[in-house]
Formats: C-alpha cells, structure tokens, sequence
C-alpha cells in the first residue's frame, strides 16, 4: 500500500514538473509532446540561461487571436484569410517586455526572420495558427511539395516605413518556423554592428542597416542569425576584402556567378548599395580599420 501510494505522489509531481505556470494564462512544457509544440528559447521569466520550453498550438490558440485577409505577402499566390495571435500578444503572456526585446524566428530550413521593438510597433506581425481555416501544417504550399507549418509570420498588410539607397524595407515573413527566441536586441544588434567608427550617413552605416534586415536572416555572427546559406559574417567579410567586385556581382545575382546557387538575387540594388554593403562587410575582415575619415 505505501509503494503504490508513494508511486502516484512520485507520478503527480513528475507531472507538474513538465511545466511552468505562467499567470493564467499559458503553460508551458520542458518536452515536446507534438509536431505542433513551438519551441520557446532565450531570455524566459523565471528560467535559467538556456533553457528551452515548448508551447502547444491549443495554448496559442487561447491567446488574442485576430483574423485578416492578406493580400500583399508573396508567400502566397493569391488572396488568404489568416488567422491568429502578434508576437506582442505572446510577449504579453510570457511577461517578456517588449522594449528592448527582439524576436529571433527560426525556421526547419535554418533561415532566421528577426523582429526589433520598432519593427512589430510598426507593423504588428502574426504568428498563423490558420490559412483560410486550416492549421498551417495541414496547408500545402503551391510552389513545392511542403507545408507552410508547423507555423508562419505574416501581416494583416506591409508598408515599407523607408529606404535606404535602393534597399527598400522588407516584410519578415518566414514559414516553417519551429522556434521563437526572446533576445536582448541591444545585443544582438550590436554583434554584427560595423567595427569602428562612422558616421550616420555613411556606406558601412548604411550597409549596416540593409545587411540587418536582409543577409541576417541567412548568415550568421555567433549565435545569432540564420545559418542557412552555411556562410557566417566573417566568411562574407573575407570575401569582400577579398574582391569587392566579385562580393557585389554574386550579391545583385547570385546564378551569374554559382549556376546552383540558392540565394536570390538582389536586382534592384544599384552600384550605391552595393558598395555600402560591400564596405560594411570589410569592417568585419582581419586587420579592418575602420573610422569615419579613413
């Protein structure tokens, strides 16, 4: 009798341990129990450096939801109802603060989307738990043999808020996604910021804010950044230093220079933002010195 009764305490309490209560209004788990769980990682409340936990879709669905039709991401090919909740919203119920956090987005194919304070005040991005009523998964994408899921980020609609020379804003709409990581964008913005000293309006800061919002999501510096193209900063960097030329031929397009290259092209970029970026990626070469009078 008091093995049987110490096994069911034992059992209760390995239960409560897979999760962490957080308010009333999510719970997470330590393991993942579906193909569905998102994995939560980075600064979480309450956690140790590191730890990771998962999130079901039921609890995301008990979040805010909203509903929208989309009209404008090229993701899809043609008009789609989406549903679901902001990163704001899961911010929110994880006690995260929203100043000073970034989103880090990671996805199956390794490609990383990152969203900075600014950028979901600006244009508030949502977590999909519905493609015209279907849970991402289960809704096959036209272009090859996949699904969009287990989730993906999309607006109710995209405005550009600037240019920089003839790099326009882009959404940040990955799909695929299997795990949020909560950072501290200071932090991270500073990992891949130009080594030395230039003025605002200068190529390498210019080339700073393009390479941000766009190499960023395939290239990374450290932990930080997607590791899809298999290329970290400083490869880039070396190549660059190495022959600015050929880093700005296979930035405008790739194929001319590598027939089985993956990346797409950037055939709006002009020898201006070219240069920018290319100047930008030096700073991170050996030896680079770099200072706004160089």
């Amino acid at each position: 009798m008091q093995s049987s009764w110490l096994s069911a305490v034992l059992a209760v309490a390995s239960l409560f341990s897979s999760f962490v209560f957080t308010g009333d209004k999510i719970e997470l788990k330590d393991k993942k129990q579906s193909p569905q769980d998102l994995q939560l990682a980075g600064d979480l409340p309450g956690l140790p450096p590191g730890s990771v936990r998962f999130i079901s879709y039921e609890q995301l669905s008990r979040l805010p939801q909203v509903d929208f039709k989309v009209t404008d991401d090229f993701n899809f090919h043609g008009p789609m109802e989406i549903g679901g909740v902001s990163l704001d919203e899961i911010l929110k119920a994880l006690n995260i603060p929203d100043k000073g956090t970034l989103i880090a987005a990671d996805c199956d194919d390794e490609y990383e989307a990152h969203y900075t304070d600014d950028y979901r005040h600006a244009h508030r991005p949502i977590l999909v738990l519905r493609l015209n009523g279907k849970p991402p998964a289960q809704f096959p994408r036209t272009r090859d043999d996949g699904t969009y899921g287990p989730y993906l980020i999309s607006h109710a609609s995209f405005t550009p808020r600037y240019h920089i020379l003839a790099h326009a804003e882009e959404p940040q709409i990955p799909n695929g996604l299997v795990e949020l990581r909560f950072l501290k964008q200071d932090v991270v913005l500073d990992a891949i910021r130009p080594h030395g000293s230039f003025s605002e309006n200068s190529p390498e800061m210019q080339g700073y804010q393009i390479a941000q919002q766009n190499c960023f999501r395939c290239h990374n510096e450290g932990d930080y950044g997607g590791h899809k193209a298999g290329r970290s900063w400083r490869a880039l960097a070396r190549i660059a230093q190495a022959s600015s030329k050929s880093f700005e031929a296979y930035t405008k397009d790739p194929q001319s220079q590598d027939e089985t290259a993956q990346m797409p092209g950037n055939p709006e970029y002009d020898d201006a933002t070219l240069h920018a970026l290319t100047a930008y990626f030096k700073t991170f070469a050996p030896l680079a010195t770099g200072s706004a009078a160089k």
